[in-house]
């Protein structure tokens, strides 16, 4: 629910033009880095073993850095609602990755989920180039698709290092360091930011989308990762459009067409042929 209303609340912020995408995850890397630190200072002291460093840089640009950064840049240029949308092809390539590095099993029923979910993902991008305004654009929904690829690596080959440390230790060192060195893309645009003009919907939406498509969010995801197997949380991202088309017109950001709700069902039907299989992918520890 969390992700599902950031990405209309994202849009909300930017659609003044004084908040770009690249100010938008300069404020998630960091204010989510300054939350988790605070919240885990309060509750443990866990050090983290020099041999899982190496780890969490690669962890921090997969899930964090990459992801957080292309993601706002391609709601910037799409709509909430092709960009929930798109989040929900996540298991497709996490189940592409598993087969070709973790040797998951290929079986009929996860090849045509696959090419099912990949019809659904070109109805909705193809769809975008045929509608303007606030429809879709087909080089943000590319911009995306390409964040949630990146994402897939993050669940594919690090749950032995989710497994290992407390949810608040591992995100607080995941965001601070996805904000260091994410740095030298944010620090120019951030410092030259006409901050005395920022109103309302700038202000608000920003902070929300720090605070619950931010903290909360990735907080909720990793404890539930230790508890639920991927094909299970990946599940959940089935909500996440419905909720962006529903704030996105409610706030006058977004619109529902055919094309979105088609790709909705294809995504939806071919990820959950993937995930039903009947032998369960090994996460590499």
């Amino acid at each position: 629910m969390c992700f599902g209303l950031m990405s209309p609340l994202c849009k909300w912020a930017m659609e003044s033009g004084l908040i770009t995408g690249v100010s938008m995850a300069c404020f998630r890397l960091c204010g989510a880095a300054v939350l988790f630190w605070l919240a885990s200072l309060a509750v443990t002291r866990q050090q983290i073993e020099r041999g899982d460093w190496k780890h969490l840089i690669t962890m921090s640009l997969c899930g964090m850095g990459i992801n957080q950064f292309c993601y706002v840049l391609g709601v910037q240029y799409t709509s909430p609602t092709n960009a929930c949308v798109i989040t929900t092809s996540t298991p497709v390539f996490t189940f592409i990755l598993s087969a070709v590095f973790l040797h998951a099993t290929v079986t009929l029923r996860r090849v045509s989920g696959l090419l099912i979910a990949i019809a659904g993902a070109l109805i909705l991008i193809l769809g975008s180039q045929v509608q303007g305004g606030r429809a879709g654009n087909p080089l943000g929904d590319a911009i995306c698709l390409f964040s949630q690829f990146s994402v897939s690596f993050y669940f594919v080959f690090f749950s032995g290092v989710i497994q290992k440390y407390h949810p608040l230790v591992l995100m607080r060192w995941l965001f601070l360091i996805s904000a260091i060195i994410t740095m030298p893309f944010w620090l120019r645009e951030v410092w030259s930011l006409p901050w005395s003009e920022l109103g309302v919907p700038e202000i608000t939406g920003t902070a929300c989308v720090v605070i619950f498509g931010s903290f909360v969010s990735y907080l909720l995801m990793i404890v539930g990762q230790r508890y639920l197997e991927p094909p299970t949380v990946t599940a959940y991202n089935y909500i996440q459009p419905v909720i962006a088309a529903a704030v996105g017109i409610l706030l006058g950001v977004d619109e529902l067409t055919w094309q979105k709700v088609a790709a909705v069902v294809l995504i939806a039907a071919g990820v959950w042929a993937i995930s039903r299989s009947p032998r369960q992918i090994k996460v590499r520890e």
